[in-house]
């Protein structure tokens, strides 16, 4: 039998050409990418790519839409580029940090979030004393020659705690129902009351979906759901009602040219900029609105300077990459080890399809605008910074798929053979499942994988002292003992006196397989 064995792995070892890569693609049973199951890389290199796709088209669309104003108001065309630029790089780093090994995974979840949250609590309430406004609303705090808004950085702060309080809830069972709705409004509903506040209804109502969106991730019953969403309705019900401001996005929404010189202005120019754009666009820095026509057009309705200067076909490639790196979040997600990363990158592509969604439909007139940027691409350091630690996360939960665990490790032993015509061929003659183990003891002797056990020795072996011998089991007794069955396929079909008890078929092809 070994001798079988050993010249296939000879075989295998000489063959020309075999590297390393695929030496271990053969052991593993899967392709590998850089050494790394291919099932992972895969959507890793898709989102690192469209990543980078976006945040290089953001910085050339700010400038494109911001050079105008940036040369009218700073005396520099490249102002808001630069500045993007700038929030760029910290971001990068921030992506580089959080994907580096050095940074132990489990320390930042569990111990380095907690002081980011109060941190960011701190600047919440900070906000409502020292903020600075604008458009009627309070949301950033002065630092330096740059401002912070605290809601954006506080995004993935609360997808991070919420995913982890859910996996302790759902899948270790750490504690029960009500403290896991007090951990739930300690972590999620105090900042977002603070966001409220300020008042920011569409990050509030942002986030607030997208923790709803992991917890129905979680399995949450359904009953659940429909009392949650009819909440939410109410709520948002009388969010718009206390607010005369938000009554007038409403109907501008249904109707922006009934009042276009007022509350329908900025939408009746986004859709008039996606008009003129056309099929192909007016190419890129050939905008009209942003001649000082359209205001924010390189921040809230940048979409809008996307559409004229790209027309539907570019406007439609922009989406597709979109698309792609949500998709490719999701299938990061799917190859998480356990539940608390699977929901941090299912809540970080949750969170960024979202905020496209509001942005997009906001300025095409479908939803009432709420003043939401588009992620990696609209001007606005926290806005970036935020969007890219998003990245990061999903990144880093991609990275800690490949770490090994307890049953990745228990299913490669099963492992038994290759995936090459030597190893196939080579396994003729011996065990596949590996060396003989004779009961002893009542029990196999204990290994890892498979083990193959001879049970003719150990149902022949004498019995212990003072323990009567079983007797040996005949077919057909119905007794628990192993029943011999013979070394060949004919003998099973043939009675104990060596006769045939059925008619061979002859030398059929379908004969010879079977012996």
């Amino acid at each position: 039998m070994d001798r079988f064995g050993a010249e296939g792995r000879a075989r295998t070892a000489e063959r020309p050409g075999r590297t390393r890569a695929s030496a271990s693609r053969a052991r593993g049973g899967e392709k590998l990418i850089a050494g790394i199951p291919a099932r992972i890389m895969r959507p890793r290199i898709m989102f690192a790519c469209c990543l980078v796709a976006l945040v290089i088209f953001g910085l050339v669309m700010v400038y494109s839409a911001s050079s105008f104003v940036a040369l009218k108001e700073e005396g520099d065309a490249a102002y808001y580029l630069e500045r993007q630029a700038i929030f760029a790089v910290i971001g990068a780093l921030i992506v580089a940090v959080m994907s580096s090994k050095w940074l132990s995974w489990t320390w930042i979840l569990d111990n380095l979030i907690w002081p980011i949250w109060g941190l960011m609590m701190l600047a919440l309430v900070a906000v409502k004393v020292m903020g600075l406004g604008a458009g009627g609303a309070v949301r950033w705090i002065p630092i330096g020659p740059f401002t912070l808004q605290p809601s954006e950085i506080m995004k993935p702060v609360i997808i991070v705690l919420a995913a982890g309080i859910m996996s302790d809830y759902y899948e270790r069972q750490s504690y029960d129902t009500s403290e896991f709705l007090m951990r739930l409004a300690i972590a999620v509903v105090a900042p977002l009351v603070l966001i409220f506040l300020q008042p920011d209804l569409g990050s509030t109502l942002i986030i607030a979906l997208t923790v709803f969106a992991m917890a129905f991730f979680c399995g949450i019953s359904y009953r659940l759901v429909f009392g949650v969403v009819a909440a939410a309705a109410l709520l948002i019900i009388v969010a718009i009602a206390v607010a005369p401001y938000r009554m007038e996005r409403l109907l501008a929404a249904s109707d922006p040219w009934a009042d276009q010189w007022d509350t329908g202005y900025q939408a009746t120019l986004a859709i008039m900029a996606f008009a003129s754009g056309g099929l192909f666009g007016r190419g890129i820095g050939s905008s009209t609105m942003k001649y000082d026509y359209l205001p924010e057009a390189h921040n809230d309705y940048i979409f809008a300077i996307i559409g004229e200067e790209l027309g539907f076909v570019g406007t439609i490639l922009f989406i597709a990459v979109f698309v792609a790196l949500v998709w490719s979040a999701f299938a990061v997600a799917k190859q998480a080890r356990c539940l608390r990363d699977r929901l941090i990158a299912e809540g970080c592509a949750v969170i960024i399809m979202v905020q496209f969604l509001v942005n997009a439909l906001g300025i095409l007139n479908v939803i009432p605008m709420t003043g939401k940027t588009m992620p990696f691409i609209s001007y606005g350091g926290s806005s970036l910074i935020a969007s890219l630690m998003l990245a990061g996360l999903v990144i880093r939960v991609s990275i800690e798929s490949s770490a090994a665990t307890v049953y990745r490790e228990r299913r490669a032993s099963f492992a038994v053979m290759g995936d090459t015509d030597e190893d196939v061929s080579g396994h003729i003659g011996r065990s596949t499942a590996g060396e003989v183990h004779v009961r002893r003891g009542g029990s196999a002797t204990s290994r890892s994988g498979f083990s193959v056990v001879d049970g003719a020795a150990a149902s022949s072996r004498t019995a212990p002292r003072g323990r009567p011998a079983r007797p040996q089991a005949r077919a057909g007794s119905g007794s628990y003992d192993r029943v011999d069955l013979g070394g060949d396929a004919r003998d099973r079909l043939r009675g104990r006196d060596g006769s045939s008890r059925t008619a061979r078929r002859g030398t059929s092809r379908r004969d010879r397989y079977d012996r």
